[in-house]
């Protein structure tokens, strides 16, 4: 009850009545009254100016929390709290306050709104917290701020470097931040175990340039003795730049879309130029048959004996050691059996010379002579070169009796 309506009940009350009729009816009392009553609404209507009243001042956990109007007021403060606070029972766990009457001024009482404030800021089990809620369901409530970072870690940990990426969490998360009661409140340990076990789809723009190798095309030319090898355009690789969408389900690939693809630049073809023409032995170097029948495969005064036959590593032929593209020469006539290219042997060369006997020519750099072709004695079939398991330009040569290797050494006068 404020002071204006305490006057007023003074004023309707009946000794105040009575007391009224009584100093009417004596005049003498009338000026002395009429001094009073005077002072008394000079009182009244300073008090009412001023704004003073009657208020209660809200005792809660120990202390005084507000002052308020009537006990209504904590009343509704205590819905409004409640529905601040994000716990089904909080309006359950908010405490009764106890009221004391005092004299205050208007402009001092609280509102409802601010005594909520008040209620949650001085109850002990409410504390600020943040939820976590997958699918509807509650299920970590933890007090640190840092609950947004852990989902956006997880959500971004299955990005493609370098690619347009976005993700997203294939339940429903939420988040909610608001006062909870302590005993809801986890260990962020908890919650991160939650969010890391949370499955994530990444949906990725890849965009890769894929190298294109370039092809390599052989132009033989009878300008140029059998062994001429030389590059006459150089080869380049090209370019492909492919986009393709990819799709994965915490980390690993469920799909993936090409989108488009583009040539940066094509391949540039590698031309190498071969000769064909043969290298003609001279009439003297024809002429120094063996015993045997055979002439030196290289020419003399181009070679050196780099290891024969045995060389206390069980060698089975007789390296000669040349220059890169010096020309070999069939030791005897015969027809080509092999012509290719072995890993051990390189480019390799095997000549059937009839009755038994064939020769072998390895490690060339080229092959002038096919399968099949009849080649005569002192005819070029091949050049010096360094292919296969070798270490350095030379010809390895072999004599074959009867699939049996023998010492080359005797049949081509290297004794």
């Amino acid at each position: 009850m404020d002071i204006e309506a305490l006057f007023k009940k003074l004023l309707s009350a009946d000794w105040f009545v009575k007391a009224f009729k009584f100093i009417k009816s004596n005049r003498i009392f009338v000026r002395a009254l009429s001094l009073c009553l005077t002072g008394l609404l000079a009182v009244v209507i300073s008090i009412v100016a001023v704004g003073i009243t009657l208020g209660f001042d809200v005792e809660y956990s120990g202390k005084i929390i507000a002052t308020v109007q009537n006990t209504a007021v904590f009343e509704n403060a205590k819905s409004i709290a409640a529905k601040n606070i994000s716990t089904e029972d909080a309006y359950d766990n908010i405490q009764t306050p106890r009221f004391a009457l005092t004299v205050t001024v208007v402009d001092k009482l609280d509102s409802a709104a601010a005594v909520a404030d008040a209620i949650i800021e001085n109850t002990g089990d409410f504390v600020r917290a943040t939820a976590l809620s997958i699918n509807g369901e509650q299920v970590a409530c933890v007090t640190e701020n840092d609950l947004s970072l852990l989902l956006e870690a997880r959500r971004t940990a299955f990005y493609i470097k370098g690619a347009q990426n976005a993700a997203s969490f294939t339940d429903k998360v939420e988040t909610k931040s608001g006062y909870f009661l302590k005993s809801e409140i986890c260990d962020i340990s908890e919650a991160e175990k939650l969010i890391n076990s949370l499955s994530v789809k990444t949906v990725s723009s890849v965009t890769t340039d894929v190298t294109v190798p370039y092809t390599t095309k052989e132009v033989k030319t009878n300008t140029q003795p059998c062994g001429y090898n030389e590059v006459t355009t150089a080869g380049k690789n090209g370019l492909t730049r492919k986009v393709e969408t990819v799709e994965t389900l915490n980390g690993s690939e469920k799909s993936r879309t090409k989108v488009s693809e583009q040539t940066i630049f094509t391949p540039v073809t590698k031309v190498v130029t071969i000769g064909t023409a043969p290298v003609k032995l001279s009439a003297a170097e024809k002429a120094n048959v063996t015993s045997a029948g055979f002439i030196c495969p290289i020419a003399k005064g181009k070679f050196v004996v780099t290891s024969y036959y045995g060389d206390g590593r069980n060698h089975k032929g007789i390296d000669l050691g040349a220059d890169y593209g010096v020309a070999i020469f069939a030791a005897a006539s015969g027809t080509v059996t092999y012509a290719g290219y072995r890993s051990d042997y390189g480019y390799s060369i095997v000549i059937d010379h009839g009755n038994g006997i064939q020769t072998k020519y390895a490690h060339a750099s080229i092959l002038c002579a096919g399968v099949g072709e009849k080649v005569s004695q002192g005819d070029m079939i091949a050049a010096v070169g360094n292919t296969g398991y070798s270490t350095g330009n030379h010809l390895h040569f072999e004599v074959i009796v009867n699939d049996v290797r023998v010492n080359p050494a005797p049949y081509i006068g290297l004794n």
